[in-house]
């Protein structure tokens, strides 16, 4: 309890679910010579083709989220959690400087959270759904030691759990404290 209680004083103020007046990431203008990459990777060449073109966009305009979601998604649905988690990265790094934080979710403080909320909420959420992203793919990956940290953040500063890291990381620890022979046994 001593540490719920720690963990408010330093929560953010902001309400993480108020969208008001703030712009999606999707609503920015795409390149046009970005936005034919995309449309040429999800005209259903080639897997590698699609990936050559994504990175290509990327490459190009390694700072547009609508690229950063696009490949994002490609290594998602190929199930190459490794490369996603990457991305993930990617994604909170692209954020952190729209919204001058810490790209590093490691160096983000509650203060943070509040200024970058009363800058661009939207903005902040895509921030913080990448951190919870990079926990649950820390998952996937097996590695649950290390899913543990970024979702300890994020329930640090999310402390009304808007985002829900909190069931990933209640899982994640369970998943740690079990052992092998009794997760299988369920």
């Amino acid at each position: 309890m001593a540490e719920t209680a720690a963990m408010r004083s330093e929560a953010p103020t902001v309400d993480l679910l108020d969208m008001s007046g703030t712009e999606l990431y999707f609503d920015e203008p795409v390149a046009p010579e970005i936005a034919a990459l995309l449309e040429e990777a999800r005209s259903g060449v080639e897997p590698d083709v699609a990936e050559a073109l994504l990175k290509e966009a990327l490459h190009r305009a390694p700072d547009d989220l609508t690229v950063i979601v696009a490949i994002y998604r490609f290594y998602y649905f190929r199930h190459d959690y490794a490369a996603t988690l990457e991305i993930a990265d990617l994604a909170m790094q692209a954020a952190g400087r729209r919204l001058n934080v810490p790209g590093d979710w490691r160096a983000l403080t509650a203060a943070d959270i509040d200024r970058a909320g009363a800058a661009n909420m939207a903005l902040l959420r895509f921030y913080l759904w990448a951190l919870k992203g990079a926990g649950y793919l820390l998952m996937r990956l097996g590695r649950m030691e290390e899913a543990i940290a970024p979702l300890e953040t994020l329930c640090r500063l999310d402390v009304a759990d808007r985002i829900g890291g909190a069931g990933l990381l209640e899982l994640a620890r369970e998943t740690i404290d079990t052992p092998d022979r009794e997760r299988t046994d369920r």
